[in-house]
């Protein structure tokens, strides 16, 4: 493949060359330095809010600032791991599942630098790809299997009782932002037993809520669906970019809306990894939505409602 060095680039980019090369991960070098530092990056703004954690993580990554090499070892993964999984531990029944995921994460990449250094880069990549086909395969069966999911009720209810979604289910649908608060207060006061003797009155909905719940359903049906028979499957070059183009087209929509930027990062990581080294070139596009959804977390729904 050739290298970015050798590429017509315009005048004004040569000086970041680079800069680029060393983002496309084409050593093992660059790339284990690229996964390693997004990793932490979301351990640091995405990672575990319980008190007992948030210092430590804030302090591992200061290490990891001031002595650069401690990404190659072993122990200094371990300890990530270690308070990464007492972190879901005590927090087990209200954390994310992506905070599970990202534990998991953690775990492989103290086994990848703990054990033979030669074969890190393919530990790294093989792990990437079970964890996200495994995670695409069985959001599928779970709403294969859900009797609200495929129907819209699910996302439906979710509209109409999560706040971070207001905005956005009031845009498409045109509903008074007033409606969703009033949603969310009922559903509170469902929720504290002190009220259940109490006339809570009914939620209100539409045909169009109802319809847009019973759209973005499907088509987050149908994207996990596709995106883990091409995990499943062996394909070709072509074939394994095609796969990355539905993968970030995945990630641009889905999370533009879905306030789990975490999990977004997550999946970009391990995109990063999975991308062929003859198309290191594909990287760039997983930088650029590292990026983006750290911009999805401006409230600008909010403001175009």
């Amino acid at each position: 493949m050739t290298s970015v060095a050798e590429w017509k680039l315009p005048a004004f980019l040569m000086p970041v060359r680079g800069w680029i090369d060393a983002l496309c991960g084409r050593t093992d070098d660059q790339f284990l330095t690229i996964v390693t530092a997004l990793t932490l990056g979301i351990l640091i703004f995405h990672g575990y809010s319980h008190v007992y954690f948030s210092v430590p993580f804030q302090l591992l990554a200061i290490a990891f600032l001031v002595l650069p090499a401690l990404q190659r070892q072993g122990g200094y993964w371990f300890l990530v791991a270690c308070f990464s999984a007492a972190a879901v531990w005590l927090d087990w029944t209200d954390a994310d599942n992506h905070k599970y995921l990202l534990c998991y994460w953690t775990i492989t990449l103290f086994l990848a630098f703990d054990g033979d250094r030669t074969h890190t880069r393919v530990l790294v990549r093989q792990s990437a790809r079970y964890l996200l086909l495994f995670t695409m395969a069985w959001a599928v069966v779970q709403k294969t299997l859900s009797p609200d999911y495929l129907s819209g009720d699910f996302f439906e209810f979710i509209f109409m009782t999560d706040r971070r979604f207001s905005a956005f289910s009031s845009l498409l649908t045109g509903m008074d932002p007033s409606v969703f608060s009033h949603n969310r207060e009922l559903y509170a006061r469902a929720l504290d037993a002190m009220q259940f003797d109490q006339p809570l009155g009914q939620m209100q909905t539409s045909a169009a809520l109802h319809t847009l719940a019973v759209v973005v359903s499907w088509i987050n049906y149908l994207d996990q669906l596709v995106i883990a028979l091409l995990l499943l499957l062996p394909l070709s070059g072509r074939g394994e970019v095609v796969k990355h183009l539905l993968l970030m087209a995945f990630i641009v929509p889905v999370y533009a809306v879905a306030p789990v930027i975490g999990f977004g990062w997550l999946i970009v990581v391990w995109g990063y990894c999975l991308v062929p080294d003859r198309y290191a070139w594909l990287r760039l596009g997983y930088i650029g939505l590292f990026l983006l959804l750290s911009a999805y977390e401006f409230p600008w729904l909010s403001l175009l409602v």
